[in-house]
C-alpha cells in the first residue's frame, strides 16, 4: 500500500525535527555552508562558542567568524576547490584560530566534511573549542620551567666551590699583576712596555672573570623557553666548562669526539646544557664516590638516520647501576644521593622530550654507565619532530 503526501510529509517533518535535535545537542559546534561560503545552518554549541545567535550569522559568510588571514583567504580557497578540486583542509582535522562576537581570537580543532545534494555542493564544520586544553599545555610548561628553574639553583650549591675557585685563579692574577705595575711606578722606574703587557694581563683577566659570572648567570638564570638554531658541540664544551674544576679536582680524563660539524637543532641552550651539566657531574661524582683509579668520561655525538636526528652518549668507567633497573633513575624523587632531591633525571627526561627527543640509560661496556640523548634535525615546516617517526 503506497504512502499519501500526508504520510510522506509528517515522516519528512520527523526527520527534519530528528536531525535539528541531533545538531541542537551535539557538544561541538556544527556549521553549514554552501559553495560560495555563505552560512547554512548554525547549531547550539556554535551559538555558544562564536557568541552570535544563528539568526545573527545565516546567510552570512562564514568568514565574519575568522581572524585575519583566514578571513581574507577563505572565499579565494573556496573558489580555487571550485575550479581545481585540490583539497586542503577538507577531510582533515587541524587546529586554527576563530573569532567570537566580542572579536577575541581563541584557538579551535576544525574538521570539514563536504557532502553534494543534487545541484549543490555543501561544507560541513565541526568545530571545538580548546582554549582551556591550550591553557592548561601552556601551565604544564610554565610549571616544567619552574621546576628545571629550581633544579639549577640547587645544582648550583655543588658547583659553587669550583666556580668560586676558578674566580679565584683570574682575580689573583689581576691582583698580582697590579701590584706590580703599582711597586713599578712607586720606585720611579716604571718600564713602559712592561706596563703595557702587565696592563694587557689585566684586561685579560678580567675578561676571563667576566665570562666565568657570565656563565653562572646564564646558567641559572630564569627566562622563556627559546629554542634556536644552536651548535649542540658548543654546549657541550659549555657544560664541561661549568664543570672544570671537578674534572681537574678528580684527576678525570675527558674525551669528546663527533661534536664538531653536527648540523644546527632546534634548542634551549640554557636547557639543554642543564641536562649535560647534569649527566656529566653524576658520572664524576658516581667514578669518584667509587674511588674509580682512572677515571674517564666520554661524550660521543653522532647523526642518526633512522629517525633523523643526533645521538649524543655520555659514558663513564664507574660503578653503573648496580642492582637499579636503567629506566627506575628517571622515577621523580629517586636518588642515590644523601641530598639529593631525586628530581635530576626526571627534569633531564622531560626537557629532551619537550625538544622531541628521547633520554635513556643502558650499562656501559666493559664497565660503568651510558646515557644517551637523541635529539630531532629541524624539518622544513621549523619543526622539531622528524616527520612522526619515534625516537630509538
Amino acid at each position: 500500500m503506497e504512502k499519501d503526501d500526508r504520510d510522506v510529509q509528517a515522516e519528512l517533518i520527523e526527520a527534519l525535527e530528528l536531525y535539528q535535535a541531533v545538531l541542537d545537542t551535539a557538544v561541538d559546534g556544527i556549521i553549514t555552508i554552501d559553495g560560495d561560503g555563505r552560512i547554512l545552518s548554525f547549531n547550539h554549541a556554535a551559538e555558544r562558542i562564536f557568541g552570535y545567535r544563528a539568526a545573527e550569522v545565516i546567510d552570512r559568510n562564514v568568514s565574519l567568524l575568522m581572524p585575519e588571514p583566514y578571513r581574507s583567504e577563505h572565499d579565494g580557497y573556496l573558489h580555487n576547490y571550485r575550479t581545481t578540486r585540490r583539497k586542503k583542509i577538507i577531510g582533515i582535522g587541524r587546529e586554527v584560530e576563530g573569532r567570537r562576537k566580542d572579536g577575541t581570537v581563541f584557538p579551535i580543532e576544525l574538521a570539514v566534511g563536504e557532502v553534494n545534494p543534487p545541484g549543490k555542493r555543501v561544507f560541513t564544520g565541526f568545530i571545538r573549542d580548546i582554549s582551556d586544553r591550550k591553557q592548561a599545555e601552556l601551565e604544564a610548561r610554565r610549571r616544567q620551567d619552574e621546576l628545571a628553574h629550581l633544579a639549577r639553583v640547587h645544582s648550583m650549591g655543588d658547583l659553587a666551590a669550583g666556580l668560586a675557585h676558578e674566580l679565584n685563579q683570574p682575580l689573583t692574577a689581576i691582583l698580582g699583576y697590579a701590584r706590580a705595575c703599582l711597586r713599578m711606578i712607586g720606585a720611579g722606574s716604571a718600564d713602559l712596555e712592561l706596563l703595557r703587557q702587565s696592563m694587557e694581563q689585566i684586561a685579560r683577566q678580567g675578561e676571563r672573570a667576566a665570562e666565568i659570572i657570565r656563565r653562572l648567570r646564564r646558567y641559572v638564570e630564569k627566562g622563556e623557553i627559546d629554542r634556536q638554531p644552536s651548535d649542540l658541540g658548543a654546549r657541550v664544551q659549555e657544560a664541561l666548562a661549568m664543570l672544570q674544576h671537578q674534572i681537574k679536582a678528580h684527576a678525570v680524563k675527558v674525551r669528546v669526539n663527533g661534536t664538531e660539524g653536527l648540523p644546527p637543532l632546534l634548542l634551549d641552550s640554557i636547557q639543554i646544557e642543564q641536562v649535560l651539566v647534569n649527566l656529566a657531574r653524576n658520572a664524576i661524582e658516581a667514578m669518584t664516590g667509587a674511588q674509580v683509579e682512572a677515571p674517564e668520561l666520554e661524550l660521543v655525538a653522532a647523526l642518526s638516520d633512522t629517525p633523523l636526528g643526533v645521538r649524543l652518549s655520555v659514558r663513564d668507567n664507574g660503578p653503573g647501576f648496580g642492582d637499579t633497573a636503567p629506566d627506575e633513575l628517571f622515577a621523580p624523587f629517586f636518588t642515590t644521593k644523601k641530598e639529593g632531591l631525586g628530581q635530576g633525571l626526571s627534569i633531564c627526561r622531560r626537557i629532551i622530550e619537550a625538544h622531541g627527543g628521547r633520554l635513556w640509560a643502558e650499562p656501559n661496556h666493559p664497565q660503568g654507565a651510558a646515557f644517551h640523548l637523541w635529539l630531532p634535525l629541524p624539518t622544513r615546516n621549523g619543526n622539531g619532530h622528524p616527520g612522526g617517526r619515534s625516537a630509538p
